[in-house]
């Protein structure tokens, strides 16, 4: 269920949080990421219009 790498373990090597960390300590434990199949197939409104968009990549819309 881990689909990001833990900047942490990236940057220093350890984390703090250890087994309880919600990200992935190495590819090794890098889950593939399934996504809704409508995922990003339509313009993020307020990105598109000029504003910032708070959900960055993050967003479920195109940027």
């Amino acid at each position: 269920w881990k689909t990001e790498l833990c900047h942490n373990f990236e940057d220093y090597g350890s984390c703090r949080r250890g087994s309880k960390c919600f990200f992935a300590h190495g590819q090794a434990e890098l889950q593939p990421r399934v996504r809704h199949p409508r995922y990003q197939t339509q313009l993020c409104r307020t990105y598109w219009s000029g504003d910032f968009c708070y959900h960055g990549v993050r967003c479920h819309f195109i940027h």
